[in-house]
């Protein structure tokens, strides 16, 4: 596993990814929920919710029993445009008290990049709007919260790197090495070009104007490569720009729940979004 990534790419990481990231203590009450899960569930992201509950999951106790990670299992949101996805679930300790560590990922009609625009506010192009929308009633986390940021880097299911301007992968969590197959040597992955873990080359080269250009990848079927090996993958990704330069990307990539779905085509940039 690689280190952590620093402070700041942490909070900016949690605060403004594109899948909803909560925290819940071990009877399922909400402790901490980013942007996205604000957008998600509305008032079920509050602090104190029972999650589980309000996400249609009611074997919570004996998953946080048996403490392995839970993939793509199927969830209700209460937004009314994204009201149907999947969690993903795991956990780990915080100054020696379980947590359950969850990734949301909502269900669109269509996704972005595409050869042809979505229409309706079920789009993944309405979804990312909505994530980056202004919500006086949203407090991004503070210093506080990075101890249970980074427990979530290590426990949650959901493969998470950050790229930087070159390609580089800077950082990159242990489902991400795993996803590529570089558990036994991470160091032939993290500090590589992206590149290499992509099946279809025309797809990463696209993404890395976009990630250039702050456009959105989002709700975005492809393939990742793990020794030679096709591995059907859902990516949700969005970049760190500050005047005009790519601090990192916010990558997180989903096994895909229906991996013999047609990969997603790509075209050039549109930056109407």
């Amino acid at each position: 596993m690689s280190d952590h990534p620093s402070r700041e790419q942490l909070l900016d990481l949690f605060n403004w990814a594109s899948p909803g990231m909560l925290v819940t203590d071990a009877a399922g009450a909400v402790v901490l929920a980013n942007k996205a899960a604000a957008e998600l569930l509305r008032d079920d992201a509050r602090a104190g919710t029972k999650l589980p509950g309000a996400l249609g999951i009611d074997d919570y106790e004996s998953l946080l029993a048996a403490g392995t990670p839970v993939e793509n299992r199927e969830a209700a949101f209460a937004n009314p445009d994204f009201s149907s996805g999947y969690a993903n679930l795991g956990f780990g300790d915080v100054d020696g008290k379980p947590y359950g560590f969850w990734a949301l990922r909502p269900v669109t009609t269509h996704p972005t990049p595409s050869p042809v625009p979505g229409e309706g506010s079920s789009t993944a192009t309405a979804w990312i709007a909505q994530v980056d929308r202004s919500d006086q009633a949203y407090t991004p986390v503070g210093g506080d919260a990075v101890e249970f940021i980074q427990a979530y880097y290590d426990n949650c299911p959901v493969a998470i790197h950050l790229i930087e301007e070159d390609g580089t992968v800077a950082h990159a969590n242990w489902k991400d090495i795993a996803i590529v197959g570089a558990s036994e040597h991470p160091d032939t992955y993290v500090g590589h070009h992206i590149r290499h873990i992509y099946a279809d080359q025309h797809v990463v080269e696209d993404f890395l104007g976009r990630w250039g250009e702050d456009a959105p990848i989002i709700d975005f079927r492809a393939d990742f490569l793990n020794k030679g090996e096709r591995v059907p993958v859902v990516i949700f990704s969005t970049a760190n720009v500050e005047n005009d330069k790519l601090k990192n990307t916010r990558c997180f990539v989903f096994p895909d729940s229906h991996p013999d779905r047609e990969r997603d085509k790509v075209k050039a940039l549109d930056l109407g979004f």
